[in-house]
């Protein structure tokens, strides 16, 4: 896991739900419920999804063709934008320190982000801090699951990232809440660090920061 050593840090690679946004799958599998679609516990999880909302997060259909495919599976039809409300009840909270101190790294080391996400939950959080506009720009370079057609764990995606960041594995390091993911990037090197309940990324961060 991570090292304490931190001038061996050269870059650092976010993930985004569970880490700098606040998630809570539970939340939107509820309100896909009141619409009339049920069972969906196997398909939407915290950070690995499965059928139709797999096929979204590649990238293999649109944001259209997966608001389409939720409409054909409702009891009875409703607006477009109630599909996309009740999909974006999952992105509960963005908070500003978060994104304070990641500005505050960025002044002293590259910044990236790796995401497995969608086009409908990438429009909802870059504005979801009052008083910015578009918080993405914080990145040196933000990499998407649907944009790449690749997601976590998968090996391939931290190939790109290694490739197009540009960074090197070994110097980096990758805070994510997910196991699966941590225990792929430390397979090509990176320093990883968990992030969860009992450890926020600023209690990881803390110490990185020069003033």
């Amino acid at each position: 896991m991570m090292s304490n050593d931190y001038t061996q840090i050269d870059a650092y690679l976010f993930d985004l739900g569970g880490v700098i946004v606040d998630i809570d799958p539970q939340a939107a599998i509820a309100a896909f419920e009141k619409l009339g679609l049920n069972n969906l516990h196997e398909q939407i999880t915290h950070g690995h999804h499965q059928g139709l909302f797999k096929q979204y997060e590649l990238g293999v259909i649109s944001s259209q063709q997966f608001v389409d495919a939720i409409q054909e599976l409702l009891p009875s039809k409703v607006s477009d934008q109630t599909i996309i409300d009740a999909w974006n009840t999952m992105l509960v909270h963005l908070p500003i320190e978060r994104i304070r101190l990641i500005e505050k790294l960025s002044k002293q080391k590259p910044v990236y982000l790796l995401s497995n996400t969608n086009a409908i939950h990438h429009q909802a959080y870059v504005s979801m801090v009052s008083g910015i506009e578009n918080v993405e720009t914080i990145f040196n370079k933000a990499f998407y699951s649907y944009e790449i057609g690749l997601s976590k764990p998968n090996a391939s995606i931290f190939k790109h990232v290694i490739d197009n960041a540009p960074l090197q594995a070994e110097r980096t390091l990758f805070l994510d809440d997910s196991h699966l993911n941590l225990d792929a990037a430390e397979q090509l090197g990176f320093q990883t660090a968990l992030i969860g309940p009992k450890q926020s990324m600023l209690d990881v961060l803390s110490g990185h920061c020069m003033d």
